[in-house]
């Protein structure tokens, strides 16, 4: 007998700015997301679990560093404060944890000898938390199955967790700021974090400054897109450079529509048969993707045959028929209607989006009439008048590909139009500020680990005269709270 998995599925939830006003409040909103914040949210929740029912969890930290002073206090903290330190040590080893028996549940940071590994998982996916950047998970871990893990750098996991934690066992108040300051302190990726957000908030608070910015991956299936809307609206950014994927997805959130968690009790072949997509650890229905395809349908019914469109062009349609049709909630789109962001798509035709545009060009080749035509390098003219007009230029870059190189190429494209045209045909630009959350690595040798230094030699960056901040983590674990510490900071005044 075939299951209707949609009689299981959980719905995700927009993460919603206004809903940020504490850190456990953030925290508890990120488990309703997906991959990187869903996994903070579900340890949050799993420790304070512990804690409730008496079990008291246990720190394993097999390698120390003597230099880090301030991640090892910080981890000590954490440890008291889990009031677990009856054995006499702040953290134990993993032997000293197994040669001990202790049966508590346990949060692992970082490496740890790989002999230990089945016997730490024997506490299972309720009574273990694994804490790495550098994949090693606990068994139970699968394909889009993610529990008890979180894949990042403990330096910054743990201090969210500490004020977290603090917050919701102690009822003591942490302001975004603070965590700011906790993540400088703790070093690896948590100084990169408390980098990157001091150099987005001097763009910010610039107004000097033309700031662009470009996204890509899975940011509005995890639920990030009422984040963006709001960066859009507060009008932090002048332009946005995006994936036709993550605008895709955004379309459906736009008008309403639900996406759901991932469940690995069904199969793919299941998920497939019954039309789910997966996407990580999240679902889009299929019938998500055919209301948005009429949403086109409708909007671009207007369109006379033959007519050229760029994808600015078309997101701006797009957006205005929400700004009429759906009037609540978040929408990207909208946003970028109502403050006139233009939202490029460089790659446009690599997307559901360019899939629902095809098949109303496909309607009218069946209807003998000539197909509407999509053309990228229409707005070309557009970003380059944006950067050249410019007074300073930043970048707030989620993940890389094509929408972070379709910006910064702005820079040598410019110059290579001087050199063919003309010296002093557009004003030379450099972008002299820009933060960057992605995680890929420099040795991979792709696109999307490009460092700035390396965009330097194109021309692209002034990194001896700029301030630039990569942060080699997951956009949707950092996002959320780059976005309430801006909030915070600006309310501030």
């Amino acid at each position: 007998m075939t299951i209707d998995i949609r009689k299981h599925l959980v719905p995700l939830e927009l993460l919603d700015i206004n809903e940020c006003k504490t850190i456990s409040d953030t925290v508890a909103q990120m488990e309703n997301c997906a991959i990187g914040a869903r996994m903070i949210g579900e340890a949050a929740r799993m420790i304070a679990n512990w804690i409730e029912s008496g079990k008291d969890p246990m720190v394993i930290y097999d390698d120390p560093d003597p230099k880090e002073v301030g991640f090892n206090l910080a981890a000590e903290n954490f440890a008291k404060n889990l009031q677990n330190v009856e054995h006499g040590h702040w953290a134990l080893t993993a032997e000293e944890y197994a040669s001990r028996g202790f049966k508590n549940p346990i949060i692992v940071f970082g490496h740890y000898p790989r002999r230990w590994h089945d016997y730490l998982c024997e506490r299972g996916e309720d009574g273990a938390i694994f804490i790495n950047n550098f994949g090693v998970a606990p068994s139970w871990v699968k394909d889009g199955y993610f529990k008890g893990f979180v894949n990042a750098d403990p330096h910054l996991i743990l201090p969210i967790l500490h004020c977290c934690l603090q917050e919701r066992i102690h009822k003591t108040c942490f302001s975004f700021s603070s965590l700011m300051q906790f993540w400088q302190k703790s070093g690896g990726v948590g100084h990169q974090v408390a980098h990157g957000f001091e150099t987005f908030r001097q763009m910010i608070e610039d107004p000097e400054y033309t700031v662009m910015s470009g996204m890509s991956g899975i940011m509005t299936m995890a639920k990030m897109g009422g984040l963006i809307s709001h960066m859009i609206d507060q009008k932090w950014v002048q332009a946005v450079a995006s994936t036709g994927a993550l605008m895709g997805h955004g379309l459906v959130e736009g008008i309403g529509l639900k996406h759901y968690k991932y469940d690995p009790q069904f199969s793919d072949d299941e998920y497939g048969k019954q039309r789910l997509n997966r996407i990580t650890d999240t679902l889009e229905p299929e019938e998500n993707l055919t209301a948005a395809e009429m949403i086109i349908h409708k909007i671009l019914k207007r369109v006379p045959s033959g007519k050229v469109l760029s994808p600015v062009e078309i997101n701006q349609l797009i957006g205005k028929h929400l700004n009429r049709y759906y009037k609540s909630g978040s929408s990207i789109l909208r946003s970028a209607y109502r403050t006139g962001t233009p939202v490029f798509v460089p790659a446009f035709w690599d997307s559901e989006l360019g899939n629902d545009i095809e098949t109303e060009c496909q309607r009218r080749v069946v209807r003998k009439l000539e197909r509407i035509y999509v053309c990228p390098g229409i707005d070309n003219q557009l970003l380059i008048n944006i950067v050249t007009g410019a007074k300073k230029l930043g970048v707030f870059i989620l993940g890389g590909g094509t929408p972070r190189n379709y910006l910064m190429n702005s820079a040598p494209l410019i110059d290579i139009i001087n050199e063919r045209l003309g010296e002093n045909y557009y004003p030379r630009v450099r972008y002299i500020k820009g933060t960057r959350i992605c995680p890929d690595s420099m040795f991979l040798g792709h696109l999307s680990g490009c460092t700035w230094n390396e965009n330097m030699t194109w021309g692209k960056t002034d990194t001896v005269h700029g301030r630039f901040s990569e942060v080699m983590a997951d956009a949707t674990m950092i996002y959320p709270f780059y976005m309430a510490a801006m909030k915070e900071v600006i309310e501030s005044r």
